[in-house]
């Protein structure tokens, strides 16, 4: 090997070192996810839950609210969701609500019989993902009571993060 060669090859490995710790530290602080919603009204989106009950964002308006953005075969929502439940349960005054994305009926249905929650989820029956600017799962929006906006996160949240947010729409 020449020495041009060896040059060559820890540069590239540099290279790719520096790309990948780009990466992960993206992932970790992907708060913000959606700055154009921010400070604005949250964009109106329904759900209808298992049993049929209809939940709508602006039905909440008045309280703060968790809007969750999962799936049924998105692991890292899987693994945020005692997080959610544990928030909703000490929160009680704060809607949790789940929005089913990109999901299949039966999808929701087996999640649901073998993923309990103390908060209604559903798949989307009016407005969309899309309006929220979700580009992966899982993705959260943190809702004031006045109905605006105040952080997004992209990723699953731990107890920490989600404390975090909690405390910009809930004293």
């Amino acid at each position: 090997m020449t020495g041009k060669t060896a040059a060559a090859m820890v540069g590239a490995v540099l290279v790719g070192g520096v790309l990948m710790l780009s990466l992960a530290w993206g992932l970790q602080h992907a708060a913000l996810a959606s700055p154009p919603l921010l400070g604005r009204t949250a964009p109106e989106l329904g759900i209808q839950t298992q049993a049929g009950q209809q939940v709508r964002v602006g039905g909440l308006r008045g309280q703060p609210v968790v809007l969750n953005f999962w799936a049924s075969w998105c692991a890292p929502c899987v693994q945020e969701l005692p997080v959610l439940s544990d928030g909703a349960a000490a929160h009680p005054m704060v809607g949790f609500l789940g929005a089913d994305n990109q999901d299949t009926a039966s999808g929701f249905t087996s999640f649901e019989a073998s993923h309990g929650h103390p908060y209604p989820v559903g798949p989307i029956i009016e407005g969309s993902y899309q309006s929220y600017g979700v580009a992966g799962l899982p993705a959260t929006f943190f809702i004031d009571p006045q109905g605006h906006v105040a952080a997004s996160f992209s990723g699953p949240l731990d107890k920490v993060t989600l404390d975090r947010y909690l405390a910009l729409i809930a004293p």
